[in-house]
Order: structure tokens, then sequence, then C-alpha cells
């Protein structure tokens, strides 16, 4: 099987991959954020389409959603939701702290992994466990990226504090909307913040949960400078076209990165641009970029990445899936197609 073929018209996001059962779950981006269960032949076979605020529903934003043995996790705004494979409700997890800040969806926000702690769900909310606002210090002292939370006693553990040399903690500024990408492997999990320059390798079976930071040999890389304590973030200025690292996956023993360079506010197209035309242009000056790190944390050069498809996810047989650009093709397809790739050293 190299690629995957569905006969929909919608958009749709690939949140995660069952190789033994062959099954594919996809995010619908519409209203309430419908879950689609797809097979390797692209039927779909089940559907989950109920209202937000549905006593089994999960809120109408999807976080990340993942297969768990014979059952699907989604991560809505106010916890984690378990469902059977045919889209019956089992059970919620309510989050321990309340809803703030940015939710993203779209992403891997929900992943499982071996710890210290025995098998664990490993959830990236969208804001950290503190009440203190991003404007204040403390915000960034008592920062969590991550939350563990055991299986067996399914306590939300915050984890993946700020590290020492990490421009949020180490620049004396304050900044809004710190997001997050990760990847995990067994008990390997790396991840960095987008909009910083350093990635960050964990394993969850030390206890101590120890930080290795690594500097990413980035070609370009244009960072936002923050704003003082106390104060709030200036939107109506002309501000840079902030670079960002958009994911991390692991693709067996190797870290795929994937990112954009930036622009610099000098270098953007004019405002008198209609809107079209200029986020054509920025698209156009600022392409996806890609590297691998190998397992002896050397990295490659920066390469472009084509603009026919896009990588949104490797499954647990380092399988990499990349959805088709429809922009790049003439006509509107009848049909949603993800292709299967491999990794492979030259």
């Amino acid at each position: 099987m190299d690629s995957l073929q569905i006969q929909s018209l919608e958009s749709l996001d690939l949140m995660d991959i069952h190789p033994e059962r062959g099954l594919f779950l996809f995010n619908v981006q519409k209203e309430n954020a419908p879950m689609i269960l797809v097979d390797k032949n692209g039927e779909i076979l089940h559907r989950l389409d109920v209202p937000k605020d549905a006593p089994t529903g999960f809120g109408g934003i999807c976080s990340g959603a993942i297969f768990s043995g014979d059952s699907i996790l989604i991560q809505g705004r106010r916890g984690i939701y378990s469902y059977d494979l045919e889209f019956n409700f089992l059970s919620h997890l309510n989050r321990p702290y309340p809803p703030k800040g940015m939710i993203y969806v779209g992403f891997d926000h929900l992943r499982t992994a071996n710890t210290y702690e025995g098998p664990a769900l490993i959830s990236f909310s969208g804001n950290p466990q503190t009440d203190y606002p991003p404007n204040q210090r403390e915000f960034y002292e008592n920062f969590n990226g991550l939350d563990l939370i055991p299986v067996s006693t399914l306590e939300f553990k915050p984890i993946a504090p700020l590290h020492p040399d990490s421009r949020y903690l180490s620049s004396g500024m304050a900044f809004n909307l710190i997001s997050l990408t990760f990847s995990i492997s067994n008990s390997q999990l790396t991840y960095a913040h987008p909009t910083d320059s350093l990635l960050y390798d964990m394993d969850l079976m030390d206890p101590q949960l120890h930080q290795k930071a690594t500097k990413i040999p980035f070609d370009k890389f244009v960072l936002r400078n923050g704003f003082p304590f106390g104060s709030q973030e200036d939107y109506d200025g002309p501000t840079d076209y902030e670079g960002q690292l958009s994911n991390i996956f692991k693709v067996g023993d190797n870290d795929l990165l994937l990112y954009y360079s930036g622009i610099k506010k000098e270098d953007l197209p004019p405002l008198t641009q209609d809107r079209a035309s200029r986020r054509s242009e920025i698209n156009r000056m600022n392409p996806q970029k890609w590297m691998v790190r190998d397992a002896q944390n050397k990295f490659t050069k920066p390469k472009l990445a084509t603009p026919k498809y896009r990588i949104v996810r490797v499954d647990s047989q380092n399988r990499i899936w990349a959805m088709q650009n429809v922009n790049q093709l003439e006509e509107e397809p009848e049909v949603v197609t993800f292709y299967q790739l491999k990794l492979i050293r030259k």
C-alpha cells in the first residue's frame, strides 16, 4: 500500500494510524469537528458527529486523537474522551485545571508512552498548569509544557518546564502563545517550542526527567522579540513574520524536522497588495523546509520540501504519511489522497 484515497470532499486531518488493524483516524475540519474512521481501502467505516455540548461529545474541538488498543482517545478542550472503534462513548477524563489561552487543532498533542510511572499518556493542552498570566515572570518560572498521565492513576502530572537556555526563560521578556510540538518513540520524548531554536530530549523512564538541549542548525530562523513584563504585546505596528518549527516526527532512530524560516518585516510584501496576492507571495518567500537528525545527534543540511504534498504523520511502523496538496492540481479532485513515504539516506 503506497497511498490511501478517501471518497470525500471534506477537509481532513489525519490524526492516527492503527497499522495492525489497517485503520485511519481523521478529524474533519468543520463545526463540531466530526471524526471518521477509515479502512485501508479508503472506505469510511464509522463517523462521530455530535453537538459540542452533547454528553457523549468531546466539546467540538479536537487537539489530539489516538488509537489505544481497541479504543479511540480524543482530546477536547476540557479533557480526554474515550470511545470504542465504532465511536460508542466509553468514558471521560476531566482535566484538573480550567481551559484557557489557545487550543491547537490538527496536531499530535496526545500520545502514548512508556514511563517511569508505567504506561501513560503525554498531553499538550495549550496552556501550562499555572494561574500566572504570561506577562509576569512567575509564569515562566512555573511553566510546564506537557502533562504526564499514568494509566494506573489518571493523574495529570506537569512535566517539561522551560529549560534555562530557552529564550522564554533567559531573555527576561514576556511572550504570548507559547506552543509545543513533540514526538515519542517508546520512552524517548523529543520536543521543541516552535518559535525557539532548541530541540529537547527526555527519557521518560528517568524519574528526574532530565532535559537535554540541542541547538538546531537552521539555515535561517527569524525570531520576534518579547515584550516587557507587566505590559502587553503591541499588535498594531509592523512585525517580523516569525520562523516556526512546525513538526517533529520520529522515524526509527531519526528525527524529521519540518520548519519555516520566516521573513524579516522589511522584506515582507507591501500591505497595499490584495490579501490573496500577498498571502501567495508570503508562501513563496517562506517555503517549508526539512532536515533530519540521526542517532548521533548530527543534522543533515536543510532542504526545501516539495509543494506536491504535506507530511502529516508517522505511524508505529515508521511509515511516513503525506497529504496531497490540491493547490498543485489543475482540477479539484473527487477524493482525498494520502501518500506513504520512506526516509532514505543517500
